[in-house]
This record gives structure tokens, sequence and C-alpha cells, in this order.
């Protein structure tokens, strides 16, 4: 839709303020060809009011006073909820809608979408179209790009932009932030990290007719999964109806013929290797008894795992954990200590593999236990999450008692711990580890540093 004339003609407007600092063209030109212009900048400006609140002329000549820049919204719909904006000497109480090119309203399809029929002030960097709302009214646009100081964008720049390829944003100042503002923000984020498991295995009972075991079994095998069998894991503990593991429980031979032949591990028909040969057998039987489908999810992987990781090591030692304990779930939910959860996971995969990491190929003595490093990242990655869950769904979640518990876990070494740990900010326990991957995976790698405390801390001193 093409700009009207008054548009057109903002840029060279005489009776432009001249209490607004305005940037001169060749810069901006310079400046945002060199760094693009972000939302997150636009978020930066309004959220942080760094542009002048009164005297505000909207790209058609309204007048414009902002009184309350509203609420930052991080779920779906407009940027910022209940703000309160005098427009034309009336004062609106609505929502706000950020963009960097007015445009982007209809490349974003807001004008289908009803969530935004309620908005009160598009504020964009370039009005390059005028935005109608269903009838027909034109939503007023502010241009930002007309009142911001040029050293606030400089500030930003500097504090997120300043190096090319930088692996976190803020990489040059985090490592300074005191533990008055990081503290309390990781155990936000480690709370949210749980509430976000929560949420799924919510989901997962809804699959599952309320079969809490069903949905332990399904984390615990995601978990026993790391990251590159995590994914097959869980398909598998989908597929299997629980109601085969409990009523087989008794003996680990059985329960490792139907995780091997749900896995699609005893399909080879040139192995001739007596043990792959009986639970094979074993399988055929068992799959036709409980109605048992295996082509339904993706097969797991050996390529780049240590032999200890292998699947077959993995799927036996759960097999033989639920020989030991067969309602797992709730002794995991009664367990009073770290120490009495610790006994209770560790599982050694059966004497079979004591001599084999795969079917027909024999190796040195040497039995498959779990190492300590593995219950504690199986303790981390499935029974705090499901602890959590089932506490928020029968109203007493105690939160403090799984944050002491993952604050004994040592810190998990991975790349992402071992990036913020270069940058100055290292991880002490797990709880720490933790909030590093919820703070990377939910702010840092979507570049949300307005709402992260870290940013927020950065660039606005609080």
């Amino acid at each position: 839709m093409p700009i009207t004339s008054k548009v057109v003609l903002w840029n060279g407007r005489e009776n432009f303020p001249e209490s607004h600092t305005r940037i001169p063209d060749s810069r901006l030109q310079w400046e945002f060809l060199f760094w693009g212009m972000r939302e997150a900048v636009l978020h930066f400006i309004w959220q942080g009011h760094k542009f002048p609140l009164s005297d505000l002329v909207s790209t058609l000549g309204l007048t414009i006073k902002v009184i309350n820049t509203g609420k930052l919204n991080s779920f779906s719909g407009p940027d910022f909820l209940f703000a309160k904006v005098c427009i034309d000497e009336q004062e609106w109480v609505g929502h706000v809608e950020l963009h960097v090119k007015a445009s982007d309203w209809y490349i974003h399809q807001h004008h289908k979408d009803a969530a935004y029929d309620n908005v009160i002030l598009h504020v964009v960097w370039e009005a390059d179209a005028i935005i109608y709302r269903k009838d027909g009214s034109s939503i007023p646009t502010l241009a930002l790009n007309q009142f911001i100081l040029q050293n606030e964008l400089d500030k930003f720049q500097n504090v997120f932009y300043a190096k090319k390829n930088r692996s976190l944003n803020c990489e040059g100042s985090i490592g300074s932030i005191g533990s008055e503002i990081l503290n309390p923000w990781k155990d936000h984020l480690f709370q949210n990290r749980l509430n976000q498991k929560a949420r799924l295995m919510k989901e997962w009972l809804q699959g599952t007719s309320q079969d809490w075991e069903q949905v332990f079994f399904m984390i615990l095998l995601k978990s026993f999964g790391l990251n590159i069998n995590g994914a097959a894991f869980l398909g598998l503990g989908e597929a299997i109806p629980f109601k085969a593991v409990r009523k087989n429980a008794g003996d680990p031979f059985l329960l490792e013929s139907i995780f091997f032949g749900m896995a699609g591990m005893l399909n080879k028909v040139d192995v001739s290797d007596t043990y792959y040969l009986e639970l094979r057998e074993a399988y055929n039987f068992l799959k036709v008894k409980f109605n048992l489908r295996d082509e339904l999810f993706q097969k797991p992987e050996y390529f780049s795992l240590r032999p200890h990781n292998f699947p077959t090591i993995r799927l036996s030692q759960i097999a033989n954990l639920y020989h030991r304990h067969s309602a797992l779930f709730a002794l995991v939910i009664e367990a009073t200590s770290l120490v009495s959860l610790r006994s209770l996971l560790k599982a050694q995969a059966g004497r079979y593999w004591d001599t084999h990491f795969v079917f027909g190929k024999s190796t040195a003595p040497s039995p498959k236990k779990m190492s300590c490093h593995f219950t504690d990242l199986i303790i981390l990655n499935s029974v705090l999450p499901i602890r959590h869950s089932y506490e928020l769904h029968k109203g007493k979640s105690d939160i403090n008692r799984l944050t002491s518990w993952a604050q004994e876990i040592k810190a998990e070494n991975n790349k992402i711990v071992r990036l913020f740990q270069t940058h100055g900010v290292p991880a002490t326990d797990a709880h720490g580890s933790q909030a590093l991957l919820e703070l990377y995976h939910r702010y840092c790698a979507k570049n949300k540093c307005l709402q992260c405390a870290v940013g927020k801390h950065l660039l606005y001193g609080k």
C-alpha cells in the first residue's frame, strides 16, 4: 500500500521539535546497514524509555504522549500489553506492536489475527506503509527513527554487537555481573526449566490415561538415551504399552527382548549369536501377545557414542532396573534424600553384556554398571522433573528440596556450560549448569537480551 504525501514529507518537516536530537540520515544508513536493525533494538528503545515520551508526532501528524509503555508480552500476540498513550489529547489504554518496518504488520499476518484488534499504537523504525484496522481506520504509527539519540543506539550496539561472530551477545560484559544479579536469575532459570518439563509431562499424562508410571518410563528412557538417542528412546517409551513392562518385570531377559525388539535391534537374519536368537524368539511371541508395533519411531544410533553409551548397554540397564523395582515411580516419589535416589537408580546390564557391547562380538570381561556421573544425570533429567510435575499436580511443590538436590550434584560438562565458563560465569553445581542451559536456549540463542536479567542490567542498570 503506498504511503501518503504527509508521511513522505516527514523527514523534511520544518517544525521537527528542536529539543530532539535527530540522527543524520547518512549516519543512520551506515549504522543500520553495518549491524542490522532488529526488533530487539526497538524493544530496548521502547521498554527503556530511550526516546522522549511527549511532544511526539505520528506519521500522519497526530500528537502523541506516552504515559505508560505497557507490560512486555513473552507469548503470542502484541509485544506490549495494556500501554497507556495519549493520541491527539485522547487517552487510550491498549496494546502496542513493534516492527522494524510498518509493512511487517502485513508480512506477519497481524491484519488477520484478532489478537491485534486492540493495538492502539504501531511503533516502527521505518514508516513504509499505513496500517488499517478491519473497520478501515488507520492505526496511529510512531516512527522512532525521528526521535532517537545516537548515543542510546551506540550503547545497545557496544554492549551486544560491538564484535562480529559473538558466541554470546554480552560475552564481553556478562563476567562482570555480580552475584546479587546472577543468583536470583539462576534460581528463576532453574525453576523455569523444571516448569517447562512439567508442562511437557502434563501433556504426556493426558495421552497415557493419567498413568504416572508410564510417564516416568518415558522420561527415564529419554534420559538414558542422552542427546544422541534421547528422541529414539522416547519414541520407544511411547510405543511400548507399560502393561507389557509390568507383566514381564519379573524376568529381565523378557524385558530386554521387548526393548531390543521394539527398537528394531532384533531384525538381522545373519546373526548366529545364541543370546540374540533367544531374544528374537521371545520377542516374536511377546509382540503378538501384547500387540506390539515396532515400526513407528526412529531407530537408535551407535555412531559417535562411547561403547558404555551404546543403546544395547543402556536398554539392558533399564530392563534390569525395572526388574529390581517394578513400581519405580512410586519409589522415586517416596525418596527423601539424594543418597536414597542414587542407590535406587543404579543398575547393571545383564550378564551377557559383561563380555559384549554389541551382539555377537566378545570383549574382555567388564561389568556394565551405571557410573555415579550417569546416575546423577538420570536424577537431574528425569527424577527432578517428574517429582516437580507430580508435586504441582498434587498442589504441594517443594522447589527448595529439588534445588538443594541439584546443588549437591556436580555441574554438567557440555559445550554450553564451558562457553559461559570461558566468559567468566562458571557453574559450580548442577543447579547452576541447568540454569545456564536454560539461559542459553531460551534467551541467548533467541537474542532475547531485553527479557534477560543480565541484558536488562547491562542496558538499564537494573
